[in-house]
């Protein structure tokens, strides 16, 4: 195995550089050429692709691709509502906005990540996006994608990529930095009316990452109808989880999502899972809280805990 192009800026214990590692890869997705992924097996691991896929390879194929979905149903579901902004879709709209999108992959992936059909929220109104979801009152999760997607630069992607991460853009956030929970929030001053900062090529990329995660009606462990999403598990309110796989063998494309949906929180050490995730080449498996706000449910991660690792 070679050595592979390495991404030190996408960090695996990061829910945020995570979902960029994934959208690397998903850049690709409708290429006859596509990297495979893996991680470092490093205290703090970051991802690894194919040595073919450069820095620069992978920075101008991302920009191609975030031009043309700025133009995407996906972004743009175009149903006259506050819904175009929000993707909460009035019932009657969640199956014309999905059938919308299903011409091209990422544009369905995508979008069957954020809503799927007869998953509404308690009202019975509205649908009720991803547990992903973080934004909520004048946030609106697809006008940022948007503005993301419009104002990303290829200097912010070389950055997110190869690290540090400056933090030197006002640009919205989807808000899936780790650092965005208050325990990072320590200040000398009350932050409450400073400009938040943000990394807008990860930023860019985790929502690519995102349609690695789909959703779909079901119930929770209450016997609720919610939304589910792959990775999380739990109310939606409280208690709620994502739990993602740190692997160290190159994976396709087609693998990633196969362990994405195979890991879950706590593992006991008999379960013949154990001898899967070795098998797998999987190294440990991380876990994040999502933390909900009382006034409007914005959403954060907690920071993660390993729930399983190789030496277990």
């Amino acid at each position: 195995m070679t050595d592979g192009t390495h991404l030190p800026g996408l960090e695996g214990n990061n829910p945020l550089g995570f979902f960029a590692a994934l959208g690397v890869q998903v850049v690709f997705d409708e290429e006859e050429q596509r990297p495979r992924l893996w991680w470092t097996n490093d205290i703090v691991p970051h991802a690894v692709v194919d040595d073919e896929f450069d820095t620069e390879k992978i920075v101008n194929s991302t920009m191609s691709l975030i031009r043309r979905m700025l133009d995407s149903p996906t972004l743009n579901p175009s149903t006259g509502t506050k819904a175009d902004n929000t993707a909460k879709f009035d019932p009657e709209h969640i199956r014309p906005y999905l059938e919308s999108t299903k011409d091209v992959d990422i544009d369905v992936r995508l979008a069957s990540a954020l809503v799927a059909e007869r998953s509404l929220d308690g009202s019975g109104k509205k649908a009720k996006p991803t547990d992903l979801y973080f934004t909520a009152g004048k946030m609106n999760f697809l006008e940022i994608a948007r503005d993301l997607m419009e104002q990303v630069t290829c200097d912010h992607l070389v950055e997110a990529i190869n690290g540090p991460w400056r933090y030197s853009s006002t640009m919205s956030s989807l808000l899936w930095d780790v650092a965005d929970d208050r325990i990072y929030a320590l200040a000398p001053i009350n932050p409450a009316n400073d400009k938040k900062l943000t990394n807008p090529g990860a930023e860019a990329l985790a929502l690519l990452g995102l349609s690695r995660h789909p959703v779909f009606a079901g119930r929770d462990n209450r016997g609720r109808d919610r939304t589910l999403t792959s990775g999380c598990e739990g109310p939606w309110r409280s208690n709620n989880t994502y739990t993602w796989p740190i692997w160290t063998q190159p994976a396709s494309g087609q693998a990633v999502r196969s362990l994405l949906a195979q890991v879950k929180g706590k593992v006991s050490a008999n379960e013949n899972r154990v001898a899967w995730y070795r098998g797998w080449g999987v190294s440990m498996v991380m876990t994040s809280e999502i933390q909900r706000s009382d006034q409007g449910g914005y959403g954060t991660f907690r920071p993660p805990q390993i729930t399983w690792n190789e030496s277990n």
